[in-house]
């Protein structure tokens, strides 16, 4: 059981607010609601998830397949619904980290910043991973595992030396993606259904199992589907995760959250039913390297899909952007506490960028590591949507269990008497996300990397932060 949380803070003034959680005000609170949303709708960038999943998907279960997206959308909203009542009651830098800190044992909440780490230092290859084979499209580079891997690497360089000038250029890069990531799969859906009609496209195209269920049930490859929508609704609570750059957090972060859960589900299954509506040959899309491309070039032709293609990039790369930025501040949230290796280099912000310089030279040297060692893409998508499930249940129930002992105040978002069947909901969906995510024999290689990941983490906290890490006092007067 945590400690009793009380309304004790009635301050709207931000840094008084910090005060009462024992931290001073050291990161520029810059962010307004449009760029909190900004941070959100970014990283879960519906663009990046389809076009890095789009090809599994087809292969997988076929063009019926995209169908399974309702489901994490659905289970993902309700996780966010939680969040976001969180992030309005601890509007702290560290999100999952810093609320189960106050909710449960000093283990869980190690554990659940170690997950958190894992899972953005392996999210950002994986993001670039699916940049990669569009910009190499776009410069005519010859799509091959090295040129692959050197353009991934090159996106990280970019995307840590953007994040070390500043918190205001890398909200200024995301702001200006939400409008090429909207503009760009609005186009590009209505587009694609115009195109479709005039090519009186088969609606029944959409229901097409592929070669997917010869002779067996369609239900597996339906269920492994759902890695896009897992992979891709993932990330709403990077707002959060900044809520110390954030004016008025407590009241902005929550509409952050959950806004950027429901555009990007409703955006992202629209698109898909256009981009699979005008499939031209669904043989010849399966047998391309980049079906998503294919399609768009195909049938849009080259110089107006090469310019959406223009924009798919632009948002890919902001997606990479602003995980990067949530990375450099766990670390931060963590190190300020002691609780994460070599803190004393970790915890430092620059005075002249106000951003954390060393831990996020960290995260560039860990992602570089990690583009080179990853096997697969599949592996990595498979491993970052399984991390977030699992730190997301954590969270849950930890919450869960505790929130009878919270006051809210008067301008805090509440789920009131709808609490009980949206965390019970929230909980069984994310039961069932993490079986399908681990269960299937195609995706044990995520399994085995994710159990290696957490007893890795078990052995550091006991090892190292044991003593270091204790329980954070209850919520102080301002």
């Amino acid at each position: 059981m945590g400690p009793k949380m009380k309304k004790d803070i009635v301050s709207t003034d931000d840094a008084k607010i910090l005060e009462a959680f024992d931290y001073k005000q050291e990161l520029k609170r810059s962010l307004k609601l449009f760029s909190s949303f900004a941070v959100a709708f970014s990283f879960i960038s519906i663009t990046t998830g389809i076009f890095t999943n789009y090809r599994f998907v087809i292969e997988t279960g076929g063009p019926a397949g995209i169908w399974s997206w309702i489901i994490p959308v659905a289970g993902q909203l309700l996780v966010a619904l939680i969040f976001a009542e969180l992030a309005g009651i601890i509007p702290v830098s560290g999100y999952s980290y810093q609320w189960i800190r106050r909710l449960s044992t000093p283990f869980v909440s190690w554990m659940a910043g170690w997950i958190s780490f894992c899972f953005l230092i392996l999210v950002i290859p994986a993001v670039d991973w699916g940049l990669a084979p569009v910009l190499a499209g776009l410069l005519n580079i010859p799509v091959s595992d090295h040129n692959i891997m050197m353009i991934v690497m090159g996106a990280i360089v970019v995307q840590v030396t953007l994040n070390i000038i500043g918190v205001k250029l890398a909200a200024i890069i995301n702001d200006g993606a939400v409008f090429t990531e909207t503009i760009g799969i609005i186009g590009l859906t209505i587009f694609l259904f115009i195109t479709a009609i005039k090519n009186d496209a088969d609606p029944a195209i959409l229901f097409h199992t592929g070669h997917a269920a010869k002779g067996a049930s369609y239900l597996a490859p339906f269920i492994m589907s759902m890695l896009m929508g897992s992979f891709t609704l993932v990330g709403f609570e990077a707002s959060a995760n900044l809520s110390e750059e954030t004016v008025n957090a407590h009241r902005t972060v929550p509409k952050a959250v959950i806004s950027s859960v429901a555009v990007s589900g409703v955006f992202g299954m629209i698109f898909l039913v256009a981009a699979t509506l005008a499939i031209p040959n669904l043989d010849a899309v399966l047998g391309s390297n980049n079906p998503l491309p294919f399609i768009i070039e195909t049938t849009l032709g080259s110089v107006l899909g090469k310019l959406f293609l223009v924009l798919v990039s632009i948002s890919i790369f902001a997606c990479g952007l602003v995980i990067t930025t949530s990375a450099g501040r766990l670390i931060y949230a963590m190190s300020r506490d002691d609780a994460f290796f070599f803190s004393r280099y970790f915890k430092k912000i620059s005075p002249r960028t106000q951003s954390p310089v060393a831990a996020t030279l960290l995260i560039l040297v860990l992602s570089l590591i990690s583009t080179f060692f990853a096997d697969s893409l599949t592996l990595l998508v498979g491993a970052t949507s399984v991390l977030p499930a699992l730190i997301y249940l954590i969270t849950v129930v930890a919450y869960g269990l505790n929130r009878k002992n919270v006051e809210f105040r008067p301008d805090n978002f509440t789920l009131g008497k709808f609490a009980k069947p949206v965390f019970s909901m929230a909980a069984i969906w994310l039961v069932v996300e993490i079986g399908i995510l681990t269960i299937p024999k195609d995706f044990h290689g995520t399994t085995i990397v994710s159990g290696l990941l957490l007893i890795l983490g078990v052995v550091c906290y006991f090892m190292f932060f044991r003593r270091k890490v204790s329980r954070n006092e209850p919520f102080k007067d301002v």
